[in-house]
């Protein structure tokens, strides 16, 4: 598969976001930028150099390409067509072409929730509507930096604290202070640790559960504003773990909680049947629990297994908050 050799000058476009990818390529000499416009500035992606491979993601999805790249300087590239490479399909076995399928969907997945975060998250990232923009932006750039940037280290992946705090300001302008708060709770988390002194380093030891978390403050965000955030108690946790105990004991996989009879809890135990209502409203509301409700009685529908997970996320959401990671000041 010889491909085309062609020659770009420098500043160049190779091609830009949303066009059509009918091919892919391979640097043989320079550089290309990898690119997302944040209005009127070039927010770099990557740096590519000789041997590099760009354009594949879409190539291989056959969706729009999902960056700019240009040339930073005079640069050869080989350009392998969809032809070309059709030629060598019956060469391939058919588990390779579908697991480079697939990686290209999760990295395209994950330039595009960046891509929508950065449309809606003006100024110095506080936002009226949803008050978790900012952990889940952060969130978003820690996974899009561990694909573009992580490294191995055995079977473990981890990033360069100083290159990531370096991307993260770039990214957001916000104070070095948030982003060693925020790498501070996920380590007392369990979700990264931190090794080396002179140039440390951020292992990312639960990506699953770190994706979990931001999957679930992603899904807030029709139910949650800066306002109903101030309903947020810890009670709330108290109040589901003995929901949770109580529909164990049931011994069925999903039962009807009494919010106003629950006495396992202590502090929760101690409220007036008002404060245990609205607890219990708060808690169906941002979880979309089912529930049926009187003016006498509030009754949870609780399945063991799915919110013993809510409890989890939630203790997660009370870490960050308690270091007021909500708000950018």
């Amino acid at each position: 598969m010889a491909g085309t050799v062609r020659i770009l000058k420098d500043g160049e476009i190779l091609f830009r976001l949303g066009e059509k990818a009918d091919s892919m390529y391979i640097v043989r000499k320079g550089a290309l930028k990898v690119y997302f416009l944040k209005g009127n500035e070039e927010v770099q992606l990557a740096l590519l150099s000789d041997g590099a491979i760009v354009g594949e993601m879409a190539f291989f999805d056959q969706k729009p390409r999902s960056a700019h790249v240009k040339a930073l300087a005079q640069t050869e590239v080989t350009e392998i067509s969809r032809s070309d490479f059709d030629k060598l399909l019956t060469q391939i076995p058919k588990w390779l072409v579908t697991m480079m399928q697939s990686l290209s969907g999760r990295l395209r997945t994950t330039n595009e929730k960046l891509a929508v975060l950065e449309k809606v998250q003006k100024g110095n990232g506080n936002s009226n509507d949803y008050p978790f923009s900012p952990m889940v932006r952060t969130l978003r750039i820690l996974q899009l930096l561990t694909l573009q940037l992580g490294q191995k280290e055995g079977t473990a992946i981890f990033l360069d604290y100083q290159t990531t705090l370096e991307w993260w300001l770039q990214l957001t302008g916000w104070s070095r202070d948030y982003f060693s708060r925020f790498i501070g709770v996920l380590q007392k988390q369990g979700m990264v640790q931190m090794r080396g002194e002179g140039a440390p380093r951020i292992f990312l030891t639960a990506r699953a559960r770190m994706q979990a978390f931001t999957d679930f403050i992603v899904e807030l965000q029709p139910r949650v504003t800066s306002e109903s955030l101030a309903e947020f108690s810890p009670l709330w946790i108290e109040m589901l773990e003995s929901a949770i105990a109580e529909a164990t004991e049931s011994g069925y996989e999903s039962y009807n909680v009494s919010a106003l009879k629950l006495s396992k809890s202590a502090d929760y135990s101690k409220l007036d049947s008002n404060q245990r209502m609205k607890i219990a409203e708060g808690v169906a509301h941002w979880l979309k629990l089912k529930h049926t409700k009187s003016n006498v009685e509030i009754l949870l529908k609780i399945s063991p297994k799915d919110n013993k997970n809510h409890v989890v996320l939630l203790k997660l959401l009370q870490a960050f908050l308690s270091e007021r990671l909500d708000r950018i000041e």
